[in-house]
This record gives structure tokens, sequence and C-alpha cells, in this order.
């Protein structure tokens, strides 16, 4: 994933995409703080989840302001993580499939002892 990430990061639309997934749970973070009083790490932890579409059931906004934001929260937010999901699918499957078209069947995040750069294990031969 972190491979995929660097490499969503060198095209302007990749960096676009994660600063508008980042900058909504920035938003999320605040405005719950500020309409709930909650701490930092429940304004995180509610934003992450509330666009997750997890939903736990925890934290829920208890004022109808709160309510009303959260409503225009997830309508926004989903399509904005919607698009950074899929432009990070869409660099791994590259990256994967740039690494199996070389003969090698791996994890393009797999690294190799010492290199500290990604790399393929060896083809396995052994038949089941």
């Amino acid at each position: 994933m972190f491979t995929a990430l660097r490499s969503m990061m060198r095209e302007p639309q990749g960096r676009l995409i994660l600063l508008w997934a980042v900058g909504q749970i920035i938003v999320g973070t605040i405005v719950f703080r500020w309409l709930e009083g909650w701490s930092v790490v429940d304004s995180v932890y509610f934003s992450v989840v509330t666009l997750a579409t997890v939903g736990f059931g925890d934290l829920h906004p208890t004022t109808d302001v709160a309510k009303i934001f959260t409503i225009i929260y997830i309508l926004f937010g989903l399509g904005v993580i919607a698009a950074f999901i899929s432009e990070l699918t869409r660099h791994r499957s590259a990256l994967l499939t740039r690494v199996t078209s070389h003969g090698h069947h791996a994890d393009p995040d797999a690294v190799s002892p010492g290199s500290g750069e990604a790399s393929a294990p060896p083809p396995n031969h052994d038949r089941d």
C-alpha cells in the first residue's frame, strides 16, 4: 500500500485527491471537537469511522447542529474518500501488473532485507 501511495503522490491528481481526503478528516475533526466538545482523538476517530461507513456507534452526534453537519459531512466526504480509494487502487493495480509482468508474483510493498527498496521474492517452482 505504501508503494502505491508513493506512486500516487508523484501525480498532481493523486496529490490533490490525498489533500482533499486529509482535509476532509481535518475539517471533521475541528467541527466535531467544536460542536461536541470531544477530544482531538475522539474527533479524528469519529471523522474516519464516519467516512469509512463503519459506524461503531460508540460516539454519535448529540446536538441538532452536529447531526446536520454529520449529514453534510457524509454526503461530501464519501465522494472524496471513494475517489481516494479508487486512485490508490488504480496505482496498486498498476504496480502489481508491472511486478507480475516480470514473471514474479509479489507484493509491491515487500522489501528485501538491507535494501530498503521494494522487491519481489524469487518465484516458487514447487508444485502442489
